[in-house]
């Protein structure tokens, strides 16, 4: 793979251009690890840092590295690099997986909008389902990391409304409006459970009706670990 190739390479470039720069070593040395540990099927076991230098850093760091401004700019195409890789959108640790875990205690959880399903891997009692109608995404080949029901999102939240205690949408595409038809039936419906929404609120995810409508409350416990790295600040909700 092209892209592939060019991105980690220029990355271990930066690496031995940058080796005596700590504060740019350290972001260069996190995404190729997490670049490491996806090509095996797995999860970064921390969350990435945050990839910009803020302008005192650069100021202070440009006369000695003056291509500063350009890593910055390399290590901020890391989440369009692993979308056009892997197909995967929402990038989080092992660290918050933990959390994740310990709030859906083993209780019976429905994903829609599943994508690769890389978070339904390393959950249990989770249905995942997608109508893997990729067609205009930046990755258009959907290659799920675990079982995948292909089944649209509505479709499946009446299916296994009754039999799930959590309902997670994560990132969740801007261009549709089935998230706010999902919270519409389960409103209708009076389910009791948790709707976990994780993305980015009025912005990269999800539609604007559904952030105008939904009452999101921040959870604590599934934001401690949870950090945005880049431009995108994602966080995770429970919606009603």
């Amino acid at each position: 793979d092209v892209m592939e190739e060019e991105y980690i390479q220029n990355l271990k470039n930066y690496l031995v251009e940058f080796d005596k720069l700590p504060i740019a070593k350290k972001k260069i040395t996190a995404l190729l690890e997490a670049d490491n540990c996806y090509k095996k099927g797995n999860i970064p076991t921390k969350s990435l840092p945050n990839l910009e230098f803020t302008e005192i850093e650069i100021l202070e760091h440009l006369t000695e590295f003056p291509n500063i401004m350009e890593l910055e700019s390399h290590l901020l195409d890391f989440r369009e690099y692993i979308i056009e890789e892997y197909g995967i959108w929402h990038i989080y640790s092992q660290e918050w997986l933990q959390d994740l875990k310990a709030f859906l205690a083993n209780e019976q959880t429905l994903m829609i909008m599943a994508g690769n399903a890389v978070l339904g891997k390393f959950l249990k009692n989770i249905i995942c389902t997608d109508n893997l109608d990729w067609r205009h995404q930046d990755n258009e080949r959907p290659n799920p990391w675990t079982e995948v029901e292909q089944l649209d999102a509505l479709e499946a939240v009446k299916k296994y409304l009754n039999n799930v205690s959590n309902i997670i949408i994560e990132w969740c595409p801007d261009s549709t409006d089935t998230d706010i038809k999902v919270l519409h039936y389960l409103r209708q419906k009076k389910w009791k459970g948790n709707l976990i929404v994780l993305g980015e609120k009025q912005g990269a995810t999800n539609s604007k009706a559904f952030w105008k409508e939904a009452h999101l409350e921040r959870s604590v416990d599934l934001n401690r670990h949870h950090k945005p790295f880049d431009f995108i600040k994602d966080q995770v909700y429970l919606a009603k």
